[in-house]
């Protein structure tokens, strides 16, 4: 069945459904978003001469976070076809 430019069909935990074009770059705009953030705050830690024992943990769990969203996107991104 073709799909019009609006829809595509995207990989589930549950199969295949069909996703609004609108929704999914709606999600790839809140992911980047959220990237710009993880980023911002990473150079402010990065700053730091030395980090609390918190600063290390929040740096490790904001470098995993941004690595899963840099691959969400690009997940996201390879279900969008070429306008």
């Amino acid at each position: 069945m073709k799909r019009s430019p609006e829809h595509v069909e995207s990989e589930g935990a549950g199969g295949k459904e069909t996703v609004d074009r609108a929704e999914l770059e709606l999600q790839i705009a809140r992911l980047k978003t959220r990237h710009t953030e993880i980023e911002e705050r990473l150079v402010v830690l990065d700053r730091h001469l030395s980090l609390t024992s918190d600063e290390q943990l929040e740096r490790a769990q904001l470098k995993k976070e941004k690595l899963w969203s840099k691959d969400r996107i690009a997940a996201l991104s390879s279900h969008l076809p070429m306008s």
